[in-house]
């Protein structure tokens, strides 16, 4: 059956698209890393690497979701960040979820509009940024803890510039 299907190849916009998604996805999965590693050493300050290890694999299969849930029930992070994964969620949920839902005509006639595509990329940007936000909230807590943090705090920083 298969042999009777024509394959159109993406044009220059739906690969724009697949990528922009793409990125999008990927850097929600590295805020998912960084709320699994923070999560990890705030609720677990005063453990052991091997424990706060065992613990953090048990984070990692946490979706978005559930790891904002446990960092707002255990009260974190401030509220302006607690505000920012929030927002960030629904937005995330959407590109996941419901990217398709209400573009199907466009998707269909192979018309994807500039509006969306900025949508996406804006996901993409606010990941970056809550990511950077985790990071250094996790160096000033580890700073609050008398870990020795200037050196990684410059290594952040350096990487930010670029």
């Amino acid at each position: 059956m298969e042999k009777n299907v024509t394959k159109i190849p993406a044009n220059n916009i739906e690969i724009n698209l697949y990528c922009l998604i793409g990125e999008a996805v990927f850097k929600t999965q590295m805020v998912e890393q960084a709320l699994s590693h923070s999560i990890t050493l705030k609720m677990n300050p005063a453990e052991t690497k091997e424990r706060a290890d065992e613990f953090l694999k048990k984070n990692q299969r946490y979706t978005l979701g559930k790891a904002i849930g446990i960092a707002i029930r255990e009260e974190l992070y401030n509220l302006s960040l607690q505000n920012e994964l929030n927002a960030f969620l629904e937005q995330r949920n959407w590109l996941v979820h419901k990217l398709i839902i209400g573009n199907e005509e466009d998707f269909n006639a192979g018309n994807i509009k500039e509006e969306l595509l900025d949508r996406i990329k804006s996901i993409s940007d606010k990941a970056e940024s809550i990511q950077r936000i985790i990071e250094y909230d996790l160096i000033d807590f580890c700073s609050s803890k008398g870990k020795d943090m200037p050196e990684t705090r410059e290594l952040l920083n350096y990487k930010n510039k670029g």
